[in-house]
């Protein structure tokens, strides 16, 4: 086609005709780049051309005369769609592309999910040049493999693991994704060649990984427990020495809580004011507790009773609050970064407790 009829076209039916003729990098040319590349390929083109087109900008309205104008606005929008400035590197004259690869020869791993590991590598001639070296004529009918090795809990060395299995390679293939099976286990993976009678030649081994868990975690938050001074103090300041103005609730609360925590071998300074059978030393206490946990995205915010709280790198979160007589609601907020979505869910618990005497016969 003449640089003419090239001109008359869109920007789209460019893009098209520099996939024919094969010009490299044509997504990212203005109109009249293709139209200069598309010139510069064409014989007819070259034949009818005059002068040169050097220009790296759109021509004006005036050049076009065979557009209307709507026609031509459509052309300026089509080419500032795809147009991101210049970006021809030229080295010693030639444009930089990619190379196809670095002569590494590494191979890495990452977790994408509980189940599921990415792994790239690139192996370089000279090791596998060494390979056939060094298995002979084993070589011939060797395969390509990765082995995959189980060694959570373990020092590996390269025989040690847990357990393993391996992937055969074909075609070239330079990543893969690897279904492990199993979450919250450490792997490591090979790639080397297999040969005919089970030996493998290791090219490469990559880091080691650990998936994560697909469940919540099982651990639950410790409660420590207070000194006995420090615990006097709070018992103080709520009333139970008759200091200070804390509610009878209050009071019974705290000295049921603290003589369950402090108490040892059925004696002690807790117990003053408090019914027991004094002749046999017999006595009995029974105290509740609520441990509420969940999960949500790592990212998010979550806050108990209106109370922030910390999430674990997995997302998951767990508290344990003393569970007195009567109702307690406890609602739960969780709220997506970026303040979007907010779910609540709100526990509402009773407890009561009733005291009655049984004596054997």
């Amino acid at each position: 086609m003449t640089e003419k009829e090239l001109t008359s076209l869109t920007r789209k039916q460019l893009v098209a005709l520099a996939m024919d003729e094969g010009i490299k990098n044509y997504s990212r040319m203005t109109k009249a780049k293709l139209i200069e590349n598309l010139s510069a390929k064409s014989p007819k083109a070259n034949a009818d051309k005059k002068t040169p087109v050097h220009t790296t900008h759109p021509v004006s309205k005036e050049e076009k005369p065979q557009h209307t104008a709507l026609a031509y606005e459509q052309d300026q929008v089509e080419e500032a769609k795809y147009y991101i400035g210049p970006t021809e590197y030229r080295i010693e004259g030639q444009t930089a592309d990619l190379p196809s690869g670095y002569g590494d020869n590494k191979i890495v791993a990452l977790v994408r999910d509980p189940y599921w590991i990415y792994t790239y590598w690139e192996v370089s001639p000279h090791s596998i040049q060494q390979a056939k070296a060094a298995l002979g004529e084993k070589w011939n009918g060797a395969k390509s493999i990765l082995r995959v090795y189980d060694i959570t809990d373990r020092e590996f060395n390269g025989e040690n693991a847990n357990k393993s299995f391996d992937i055969e390679l074909n075609g070239g293939v330079s990543n893969w994704y690897i279904n492990v099976g199993e979450p919250n286990r450490c792997y490591c993976i090979d790639i080397g060649v297999l040969t005919a009678d089970g030996q493998l030649y290791t090219l490469a081994r990559s880091n080691a990984v650990t998936p994560p868990r697909d469940s919540m975690s099982e651990v639950v938050d410790e409660e420590w427990m207070s000194s006995r001074e420090d615990a006097e103090k709070m018992y103080a300041l709520s009333g139970g020495f008759g200091i200070g103005a804390g509610s009878l609730e209050l009071q019974e609360m705290m000295q049921e809580r603290l003589k369950r925590e402090l108490s040892s071998g059925g004696s002690s300074s807790w117990e003053s004011g408090i019914s027991r059978e004094k002749k046999r030393g017999f006595w009995f206490i029974l105290d509740a507790e609520l441990v509420v946990y969940g999960a949500t995205e790592p990212n998010a915010s979550v806050t108990i009773q209106n109370r922030p709280v910390n999430l674990r790198p997995d997302g998951t979160f767990s508290l344990r609050f003393a569970l007195p007589n009567g109702e307690q609601v406890i609602p739960v907020t969780a709220t997506s970064a970026d303040k979007v979505e907010a779910r609540t869910i709100t526990p509402v618990v009773n407890r009561s407790t009733n005291k009655s005497a049984t004596v054997a016969a």
